[in-house]
């Protein structure tokens, strides 16, 4: 859903740089910086490590991080693009710039939690989250934990979670970097960060802008000529404001962050329309207020935020204005502690109210989740266990209790063995309980178990370090809620009538090879995955044994990297088997892309170019049906930064 008139309008302009970009400047440039200190050849500022908890690391669970050299080379990209191109996360795009949902070892959209800096971002009112709205410029951090995570971050981590965390800065003096970029079809991106770090207080500010006309060419069918996107333009303008405090060098920090963001976008039209005027307006304010101890036997923290979000969507043809609107309210307080020499506890306590309006509902909803995690570790030389639970209770009723159990074991010399049983639920979302017509209070939450089992073995070869590892795991989730039209209606409804049972295996290798003149690195994923309807099911007519919707079986993803002295050369391909659509098969479809960087350093001053060539093999494909994605294009720009 997306939004035209590229009239970003002076008023919306100034409201949105006055209100946010321009407190954050004021704060860092009204300061001297004194004692700089030089990045590294990435550009990276020093940051404060501290010991991972049990929901960030948990025992037996298979996660993969993307740290912030990683990020640098995706640092004009979203979220969306980089899990296409770096995990088995299944991305469903529906276009250049357009809506992009995932679906993890089998799982819907609405079954893949995200946490930012500890808290759940995904809509109340949807139950997911659109990673085309997520900027990578926005995070220092990304962690993919695979396989379910209910217990650690409650209702929707079904299927996998994507963690967002952004660090503290300190001693760094004065930073700042500057980024340009222009690209096919209109695209231009303008990025600025600037840190400033001292002993007891730091401070960060990051803003972003981006528009892009998405005008691309392609063909509706091979035998028909192509023809040009519309109604596909983009604007985007973003805020991220840090203040991190420390009054003591070892006593506690506190974190004021403001993610502000303001998205208009066009929606195209399918290829079964002949045009499209329809828009969409996306305006979120996300603020958060973190505290965080860290002591000799334990870490304590406790969070406070505030989430404000409007969803604007606009369709004159059809005669529609619709203003979908949710805030949300979030307390934590959080303790990990250490009472033995193998035994570490943790546990946290979360509160959330949230209000949504639409001309949707008969009236206002309102929710109220109180949850309660507790884990216990215990790690000796070879060992690792984790047991760990999560109560909550939603609007007076409590959900189903949801365990874990987790076991790792290192034998040998690098190998070492992960297994993990725990127990899921997704609770029904405000549009599914409160949506006219349709809505249904007394729906169920979806629940169920799953079970995996890993082996991987690392390689500590100096010249040839690296890492292999596959992962088997299976899923069943009864109740699982889905939109169907029931006998006498004339519209569409939720009801718990399916049951899903998601089996595969996940390979991965990692291999990296140093030599005089540089380094070699080398990164293969492939995921089987078998996603089952077990029930029949009438309308829409789902056969029993038949693959979810929008769920491939086979995905392979590669990626080579080669380094010498300040030149970097990336190539990545995936490879997506065919999908069954709502209405029709998407054929399989494989795509690559390429990656130049440069970077120069002397002195206080880094400066930098890159290109990337998108859809290297000029491939016409689909990922959503009806829905066309663009052909070969670029993006290109210079960074500058001290």
């Amino acid at each position: 859903m997306i939004g035209d008139g590229f009239g970003f309008r002076k008023k919306i302009v100034r409201r949105f740089w006055v209100r946010g970009g321009l407190a954050g400047l004021c704060a860092v440039f009204g300061i001297f910086a004194a004692d700089a200190q030089t990045d590294s050849a990435q550009m990276l500022p020093l940051v404060q490590v501290v010991a991972t908890t049990a929901r960030v690391q948990p025992v037996g669970v298979r996660t993969e991080r993307l740290d912030s050299a990683r990020l640098t080379v995706h640092a004009v990209e979203s979220a969306a693009e980089v899990l296409f191109r770096r995990s088995g996360f299944y991305v469903k795009s529906y276009g250049l710039g357009s809506l992009a949902t995932t679906s993890v070892r089998g799982g819907s959209g609405a079954q893949t939690a995200v946490v930012w800096n500890g808290l759940p971002l995904q809509s109340p009112m949807l139950g997911q989250l659109d990673f085309a709205l997520l900027p990578v410029f926005f995070a220092d951090e990304m962690a993919l934990q695979y396989g379910g995570c209910t217990s650690a971050w409650g209702s929707g981590a079904v299927g996998g979670a994507l963690l967002l965390n952004n660090t503290m800065t300190w001693r760094t003096g004065l930073h700042g970097h500057l980024r340009g970029g222009i690209g096919s079809f209109g695209w231009r991106q303008t990025s600025a960060a600037l840190r400033y770090g001292r002993s007891h207080w730091a401070t960060s500010t990051r803003l972003l802008t981006e528009a892009a006309q998405n005008d691309f060419l392609f063909r509706p069918a091979p035998t028909l000529p192509y023809q040009r996107q519309t109604n596909a333009r983009l604007r985007q303008q973003g805020l991220l404001q840090e203040i991190f405090i420390r009054p003591r060098p070892e006593g506690a920090t506190l974190a004021l962050r403001l993610w502000r963001q303001y998205t208009h976008r066009q929606i195209p039209p399918t290829l079964a329309q002949r045009r499209s005027v329809a828009e969409q307006t996306d305006d979120t304010w996300r603020a958060m207020l973190h505290w965080r101890k860290s002591t000799q036997r334990g870490l304590w923290e406790a969070r406070a935020a505030y989430f404000d979000e409007l969803n604007h969507y606009r369709d004159s043809l059809l005669r529609q204005d619709t203003r979908n609107r949710f805030r949300t309210l979030i307390g934590e307080v959080e303790a990990a502690y250490r009472p033995g020499k193998h035994l570490n506890t943790q546990i946290a306590l979360t509160h959330a109210i949230t209000r949504a309006r639409t001309p949707a509902y008969a009236a206002e909803a309102q929710q109220q989740r109180i949850a309660l995690f507790n884990a216990w570790t215990w790690s000796a030389r070879r060992w690792s266990a984790q047991a760990d639970a999560r109560l909550e209770q939603i609007d007076g009723r409590l959900a189903p209790i949801t365990p874990g159990l987790g076991l790792e074991w290192h034998f040998f010399n690098g190998w070492q063995v992960h297994a993990r049983i725990a127990r899921h639920y997704r609770a029904p979302t405000l549009n599914d309980r409160y949506w006219r017509p349709g809505g249904n209070p007394d729906l169920r939450p979806e629940n169920g178990w799953s079970q995996e089992l890993g082996l991987t073995y690392r390689c500590q070869s100096t010249a040839w370090p690296g890492s292999i590892s596959l992962t088997a795991y299976q899923r069943r989730i009864r109740d699982w809620i889905l939109w169907a039209r029931q006998s006498g209606q004339f519209f569409f409804s939720p009801q718990n009538i399916a049951e899903v049972w998601s089996r595969g295996l996940e390979g991965r290798l990692n291999l990296q090879h140093n030599t005089d003149w540089g380094q070699l690195h080398l990164t293969v994923g492939y995921d089987h995955t078998r996603s089952t309807n077990e029930r029949p099911i009438a309308s829409p007519r789902i056969e029993a044994g038949s693959q979810l919707f929008y769920v491939p079986v086979h995905q392979l993803f590669g990626e080579l990297s080669a380094r010498w002295r300040c030149w970097q050369v990336i190539l990545f391909h995936q490879y997506t088997s065919s999908v069954v659509g709502l209405n029709e098969p998407v054929p399989a479809f494989s795509v690559g892309s390429a990656r130049l960087q440069y970077f120069w350093q002397k002195n206080h001053w880094q400066a930098g170019a890159f290109a990337h060539l998108e859809n290297a093999w000029n491939t016409e494909y689909i990922v959503v049906e009806r829905r066309p994605m663009p052909g070969r294009h670029y993006r290109a720009g210079l960074t500058l930064g001290f």
